[in-house]
């Protein structure tokens, strides 16, 4: 069984070396730092999220028109219920081990029998060394088959069948639930650091881990890819952008070759020297809200939280994460859902029915639900109807943009008359300090799978809308949302008259990754976005879009022709460098 290497030899304090002056080394920054994170797939706390699409390839991705394509695997064909996954022959581990269809068949068959008789598959066969036959247990659509492969975190080919296959031989062992249990969690307790990665050669990307520091990671081609054959940029360096101060300095310095999950925007542009450039720009997948918390006795309430959809006004909230460099409009309607795939999953003119909230703020429109609700201002402060001051507490982090937007919708919605008290933690704190679900409101990003595709948006999790376990004998979820509830038999009313109709939204939520045909998908997505824009769980406050810029005089990058698909999925940048599609200019 693996368990965790020693302290990283190479973890020393600082960076690697220099800037781009070094010709022969691409640098490009992004994530975390190397000595924080480790590298077991099922262990998500600290999980090297960021850095695993540098080390090892993705399975399947979906593009911005919400087909999913095979990234790694030859094909994704579908026979009835059956999804066939054919993995090319010649790849391989950095340990020069040869990649099978046996490490991916591992993975899915530790997660199936987590807990099998839930699991939406019925089997998942192992044909032979480059074949797997992944089977549902009911229809599903051919496109939520491949989507079911394409999680952003998940979704790589991660899992060694030398370093899991023991947990997987005690599940298969397994005949109780509690010892299944007793399986994953000890299989979650161990982690995999950088060294160990490294030492092991536990990844098969065409560039593999040679060094690292506090604040980067040195990497070089790796001679036996398939694909080292096509770039003559033969070193990497992956700068963590959170553990280095002088980022920023650096980008306008010129001493950055690529960023590849983001533009350069209006507002930088004379900042940054003309060799840097936004080379590929994408409609992209990621939107960004603020959650509430229902257990909080002002916040369960529907005309509360429409009250603060008025009261506060998006503009400077996006204002705000532009000027920290992100890219990004407000949305005009709040369905939970990004706008651009709203004709393809839910029919054309479809919104046009639903609530329509203020982009700007409607201070009156707010009062009138406050005091229709029975609360009342006094001296510029709201009071419920015991006279006491309605107060909400907010979380955010630390990062640059997410600290400056907490600070607008605190100082908007102290100036409306709530009572504010914001919590702001560090980036590796955060999503434990979320978890615990003691604050009132809190920012998130909205989807965290890179799929266009209403399943990623209604994911039960807080990157979705978070309900809770849907088999939970509980009224309500972690965050107060109830089990059950109703939402107005017209679609658009802004309430519930004479008969509603009620709706399970986290079993809705459960239901519809396994759609058995397009119109299930469209009947359930469109359900859903009714609730979430009848009862806004979640205020979406940006839609972004994002891409890659680089050094275009230093190197030439790939054009993004239309035939080239994969480079209108998530972060085109490292998709580029991950397929030896970069290459230093002659």
């Amino acid at each position: 069984m693996a368990v965790a290497g020693a302290a990283g030899i190479a973890g020393l304090a600082g960076c690697l070396g220099g800037g781009s002056g070094d010709d022969e080394e691409f640098v490009y920054a992004f994530g975390r730092s190397p000595t924080e994170v480790q590298f077991n797939i099922f262990r998500q706390s600290n999980f090297a999220h960021s850095i695993q699409d540098q080390t090892h390839h993705y399975i399947a991705k979906g593009d911005v028109k919400g087909n999913v394509w095979p990234d790694l695997p030859e094909s994704l064909s579908v026979d009835g219920s059956t999804l066939v996954i054919e993995f090319p022959e010649n790849y391989s581990w950095w340990s020069g081990d040869d990649l099978t269809a046996e490490d991916y068949w591992t993975y899915l068959e530790i997660r199936r029998l987590q807990d099998p008789e839930a699991s939406d598959i019925k089997e998942n066969v192992l044909v032979d060394d480059y074949t797997i036959e992944r089977t549902f247990k009911g229809d599903v659509t051919p496109n939520l088959m491949r989507a079911d492969l394409t999680d952003q975190t998940f979704g790589k080919l991660t899992t060694p069948r030398w370093i899991y296959g023991e947990y997987l031989e005690r599940l298969q062992d397994a005949t109780t639930q509690n010892e299944r249990d007793t399986v994953i969690d000890e299989l979650r307790e161990f982690q995999i650091p950088i060294d160990q990665l490294s030492e092991e050669g536990l990844g098969n990307g065409p560039y593999e881990v040679v060094d690292w520091s506090n604040s980067d990671t040195a990497f070089e081609l790796y001679e036996d890819h398939p694909l080292a054959e096509q770039t003559n940029v033969e070193r990497v360096r992956l700068i963590s952008e959170i553990a280095t101060e002088n980022l920023r300095a650096m980008e306008v310095n010129d001493e950055i070759d690529m960023y590849p999950e983001g533009l350069i925007g209006e507002v930088d542009r004379g900042d940054y020297p003309d060799n840097l450039q936004n080379w590929k720009e994408i409609e992209w997948f990621r939107t960004q809200k603020i959650a509430f918390n229902w257990k909080n006795e002002h916040l369960a309430k529907r005309p509360v939280r429409r009250a603060i959809a008025h009261a506060l006004d998006l503009g400077p909230i996006v204002d705000a994460a532009v000027e920290a460099g992100l890219v990004g409009d407000p949305p005009a309607v709040q369905t939970g859902l990004r706008s651009s795939i709203h004709e393809k999953y839910l029919g054309e003119g479809w919104v046009d029915q639903l609530i329509e909230y203020p982009i700007e703020a409607d201070e009156s429109g707010a009062v009138d639900l406050l005091e229709g609700a029975g609360y009342t201002r006094e001296d510029g402060s709201w009071l419920d109807g015991n006279g006491t001051p309605v107060e909400f507490s907010f979380l955010t982090n630390d990062g640059q943009f997410q600290s400056s937007v907490g600070v607008v919708v605190s100082d908007q919605l102290e100036a409306f008359g709530f009572g504010m008290d914001v919590t702001t933690v560090g980036s590796t704190d955060y999503y434990q300090t979320l978890e615990q679900y003691d604050h009132d409101m809190w920012w998130i990003w909205h989807v965290a799978a890179a799929l266009w595709h209403p399943t990623s948006y209604y994911s039960n999790d807080f990157y979705g809308v978070e309900v809770g376990d849907p088999s939970s004998d509980a009224e309500t979820g972690v965050t107060g949302i109830p089990f059950e509830l109703e939402i107005p038999s017209e679609v658009g009313a802004s309430e519930i008259q004479g008969d509603g109709v009620t709706i399970e939204p986290a079993q809705l939520m459960a239901d519809l990754p396994v759609a058995g045909s397009e119109d299930e998908v469209r009947e359930m997505t469109r359900t859903l976005v009714q609730w979430f824009n009848f009862d806004l769980p979640n205020l979406l406050w940006i839609e972004e879009r994002s891409g890659s810029w680089g050094d275009v005089e230093a190197y030439d990058f790939p054009s993004g022709d239309e035939e080239n698909v994969k480079l209108d999925m998530d972060r085109p940048g490292e998709t580029a460098l991950m397929h030896g599609w970069i290459d230093r200019a002659e």
